[in-house]
């Protein structure tokens, strides 16, 4: 294990969502308050540098959160008896990429800027692997659009069209039909760019270091190219005259190209260590099972070239302030004077921001028994929602779940949301990593509307505008904190929730 780090004692467009009649605000939710600006304060600020693990600023977001624990009195659950939970990650980026195409007897010159290839370890040299064109690659039977239908993709480079085809109403992303072909076998998957002013920017973004667990397989070849490559392509294998509304006919399958495509792409790695930081509040029967809450630490960094007047992209909403409101359901509910039945764990995960990558290591190797872990809530963008927002949740259709976030909304007199829109991003949270193995996760709360959601999604998501200088409706947020300090001791109680069987 490497150093430990040392421990360390918008006015965003809100939709019109009516508020539900509130009297005087309690002098204890004020507290609350008050206390998570405190961490916000302290994890957005720019001696934190935006939080990216791997960095001396993602130490100390690593470090106060560790303080936070043991100030509370929760029990280290890291591991080697202290919070820390070591997450060995690997830092991958393309350093020499070259590609050899031959169609239909040419050599089809493609020059390094018009192409982006990411994937492997080191030095990777693929063998010449045939080449299939998929048009938009969308699979989808409410559509009768099945382009792959009697074509074997094993082995081969797959060529697909970014974007959405027009007129498919449930066509999945990009991602989703890229990982559906590598699943099915594909050696490599391109994607064909249409906008050539839009080029720049996606090589450049594909061109950026790439973070995966260190104990994982390497990323297969992925990649893109530009529009004038892709036309030099089409043009030599007779693909010219394919329009958009030929590859979204019923009829369109892909097509098998004459020629193959060869790629090398020397990678540079850089391993490193980060941390899970874990902590435990005991409850009187362990062998009941678990509850954990969890909120990543993480954002990204130093987010814009140097020269410019602001670099640091701070993540207060997201997610210094997820955090922020763990550490308070921490506090509540040690201070609630009602000791669980199950053990809840509290888990500040890193490299979120990376695809998830400590929470899948957690999901790996929890502190205790995957099957004995009853919930999962996870705390992630809280910090958009007025005081008198309505419940609601991501994660809502499981029905165990859902009564017992219904019953408590309506024992505090919260109104409910019931709609399941916010199911549409849970890939993008870290509890996916949990409900892949079958284990209730869900995220609860008045950030959890989506008309909130989009609104900050489409203004300083990710931008250096999420840091101390935007108004921030804590007052929504410490309401929630009481919330789930009540949710937390019904879902740590085994005779007021059960979990399904799995």
């Amino acid at each position: 294990m490497g150093r430990l780090p040392l421990a360390i004692p918008p006015l965003l467009f809100l939709a019109a969502i009516p508020l539900q009649p509130l009297g005087a605000r309690p002098a204890a939710e004020a507290d609350v308050e008050a206390r998570l600006r405190g961490h916000i304060e302290t994890l957005a600020a720019d001696a934190m540098e935006g939080r990216k693990p791997g960095t001396p600023g993602g130490d100390l977001a690593a470090g106060y959160i560790a303080s936070q624990f043991a100030g509370l009195g929760l029990v280290p659950g890291g591991g080697d008896g202290g919070f820390y939970q070591p997450v060995k990650l690997v830092e991958r980026r393309s350093g020499t990429i070259a590609a050899d195409w031959r169609i239909a007897g040419t050599v089809v010159s493609i020059a390094p800027t018009e192409m982006a290839l990411r994937g492997g370890d080191g030095a990777v040299r693929t063998a010449a692997l045939p080449i299939v064109f998929g048009g938009y690659g969308v699979e989808d039977a409410r559509a009768g659009l099945h382009p792959f239908e009697g074509v074997d993709v094993k082995g081969a480079a797959v060529l697909i069209l970014s974007g959405q085809p027009e007129g498919v109403v449930h066509a999945p992303g990009y991602a989703a039909r890229r990982e559906a072909l590598l699943k099915a076998g594909a050696a490599a998957v391109l994607r064909i760019e249409t906008d050539e002013q839009g080029w720049p920017q996606l090589r450049d973004t594909l061109n950026e270091p790439r973070n995966e667990l260190a104990d994982d397989a390497p990323a297969p070849i992925t990649g893109a190219l530009s529009p004038a490559a892709w036309q030099r392509i089409a043009e030599a294998a007779g693909l010219s005259a394919l329009t958009p509304a030929d590859m979204v006919k019923r009829d369109f399958r892909a097509r098998r190209i004459d020629g193959t495509a060869t790629f090398s792409i020397d990678n540079v790695s850089r391993p490193y260590t980060s941390w899970n930081i874990v902590g435990r509040f005991p409850g009187s029967d362990p062998a009941a099972g678990a509850l954990l809450y969890l909120a990543h630490w993480d954002h990204l960094g130093l987010c814009r070239p140097e020269g410019v007047p602001d670099r640091i992209c701070n993540g207060a909403v997201d997610n210094a302030s997820g955090v922020a409101m763990m550490l308070e359901v921490a506090r509540g509910l040690i201070q609630s004077g009602k000791r669980p039945v199950r053990d809840i764990w509290f888990v500040a995960t890193t490299a979120e921001e990376m695809g998830l990558l400590g929470a899948h290591a957690l999901a790996k190797a929890p502190p205790v028994d995957a099957a004995k872990i009853a919930a999962v809530l996870n705390f992630d963008t809280v910090a958009i929602a007025p005081r008198g927002a309505p419940v609601a949740m991501l994660g809502r259709g499981q029905p165990a779940l859902d009564a017992a976030v219904d019953a408590v909304s309506r024992r505090m007199g919260r109104r409910i949301n019931p709609s399941d829109a916010a199911n549409a991003l849970a890939q993008r949270q870290d509890g996916w990593a949990f409900a892949q193995q079958g284990i209730p996760a869900a995220m609860v709360g008045g950030s959890l509307n989506m008309d909130l959601l989009q609104a900050y999604l489409g203004q300083e998501y990710h931008k250096p505008g999420d840091d101390l200088s935007q108004p921030l409706p804590l007052d929504g947020v410490a309401q929630d904190v009481e919330l789930h300090v009540a949710l937390g001791l019904m879902l740590a109680d085994p005779k007021r929730y059960r979990p399904p069987p799995r």
